[in-house]
C-alpha cells in the first residue's frame, strides 16, 4: 500500500516536472524563432499540455480501464473551467475576452464540453461517438486555421532571448527527454489508479474525476497562471478554451475509437454532469456578456468547483 502511494505521488511529480519542461522548451523555441501567437497558443500550450492526459488515456486502454480516462476528461474540464479560470482571473485582476477569436471559440467550448455528456447518455461511448468527437475537433481546427491572420504578433514573452547554440540544444533535449518521461509517468499513474480503485472498491472513472484529473490539470494551471501574471489574457483564455476543446474532442475521441467506454453506474456521474453544464454556461455567459471575467465572476466559478467537491463529500457520508 505504501509503495503504491509513493509510486502514485512520484509519478505525478514526474508528470508535472516534465510537462513544465516540455512547455518551457517549446516556449523558448517560440521566442527564438519568433513564432506567431497562433502557433504558440494552439500547438505549444494546448497540444503539449494534453500529452499527459493522452498518455494516461493510451495506458488506460492498454490496462483495459478506458473509463479512467473518461473520468480524467470530465474532471479536467470542470477544473479548467472553474478552478484554473477562477485563479487566473483573480491573479490578473480580470481576464479580458474582447478578442474575436476568444469570443467565437467560447461557442465551440460550450458545444465541445456538452458533446461527450450527450453521447454518453446511453451509457456508452462507442467508436461512432468517437468519430463524432474527432469531427468536432477538426471542425474547430479548420475554423481556427481560417482565422490565423488575426494572430499577427510574434511571441516574445516580454523577455529577451539569447541565441547561443547551447540553449537551442538544451530546449530540443528538454522536449526529447520530457515526452518519453511523460509517457512513462502516465503508465505508472494508470497502474497505481487500478490498484487504488480495487483496494478501496471505488469506481475507476470516479477516481479519474477526483484524483487523476486534479494531477493532470497542474501543468495547465502553471502555464495559464504564468500567462495571467504577465497580463497575457489572450494566452490564458486561449489556453483554457483550447485545453477544454482539444481534450473533450480530440483526446476523448481518439481513445474511444481505439476502445469504447462503458459506464456501469451511470447515476454516479449525474452530479458532475450537472456541475459541468453549470460551469460551461457560466463561463460562456461571462465571456459573452461583458467580454471579460472579473473578480466576482472568478469567485462564482471557484464556488461551482468547491460546491461540487462538497456535494460529493456530503453524498459519501450520507451513503
Amino acid at each position: 500500500m505504501i509503495y503504491h502511494i509513493f509510486l502514485f505521488i512520484f509519478s505525478f511529480a514526474i508528470l508535472i516536472f516534465c510537462a513544465r519542461l516540455v512547455v518551457n522548451s517549446l516556449t523558448f523555441l517560440a521566442k527564438l524563432f519568433k513564432w506567431r501567437e497562433f502557433v504558440l497558443v494552439y500547438f505549444i500550450l494546448v497540444m503539449a499540455a494534453s500529452i499527459p492526459n493522452l498518455s494516461i488515456g493510451i495506458f488506460s486502454v492498454m490496462e483495459g480501464v478506458p473509463e479512467l480516462f473518461f473520468g480524467d476528461v470530465l474532471g479536467n474540464t470542470l477544473i479548467t473551467l472553474t478552478l484554473i479560470t477562477g485563479i487566473a482571473a483573480l491573479t490578473s485582476k480580470g481576464l479580458m475576452a474582447d478578442s474575436r477569436v476568444i469570443q467565437k471559440s467560447s461557442f465551440f467550448l460550450i458545444v465541445s464540453s456538452a458533446l461527450p455528456l450527450l453521447l454518453i447518455m446511453d451509457g456508452e461511448l462507442g467508436r461512432g461517438d468517437g468519430v463524432v468527437l474527432l469531427l468536432m475537433f477538426f471542425l474547430y481546427s479548420s475554423w481556427l486555421f481560417s482565422k490565423r491572420k488575426l494572430f499577427k504578433h510574434e511571441y516574445d514573452g516580454k523577455e529577451n532571448v539569447k541565441r547561443p547554440v547551447s540553449l537551442l540544444f538544451k530546449s530540443v533535449g528538454g522536449i526529447f527527454l520530457g515526452i518519453p518521461l511523460l509517457i512513462f509517468a502516465g503508465d505508472l499513474i494508470v497502474k497505481s489508479s487500478v490498484f487504488f480503485t480495487n483496494y478501496f472498491d471505488i469506481q475507476i472513472a470516479i477516481f479519474g474525476v477526483f484524483i487523476v484529473a486534479l494531477g493532470t490539470s497542474l501543468p495547465e494551471l502553471f502555464f495559464i497562471i504564468t500567462a495571467a501574471k504577465r497580463q497575457n489574457d489572450w494566452l490564458a483564455l486561449g489556453g483554457i478554451i483550447g485545453d477544454v476543446i482539444v481534450l473533450s474532442t480530440f483526446g476523448l475521441g481518439f481513445i474511444v475509437v481505439i476502445s469504447p467506454i462503458k459506464i456501469v453506474l451511470f447515476s454516479s456521474f449525474i452530479p458532475i454532469f450537472i456541475f459541468l453544464v453549470i460551469a460551461s454556461f457560466l463561463f460562456f455567459f461571462f465571456i459573452k456578456s461583458e467580454k471579460r471575467i472579473d473578480s466576482k465572476e472568478a469567485i462564482a466559478l471557484l464556488f461551482v468547483y468547491f460546491a461540487f467537491i462538497l456535494s460529493k463529500i456530503i453524498s459519501y457520508f450520507l451513503g
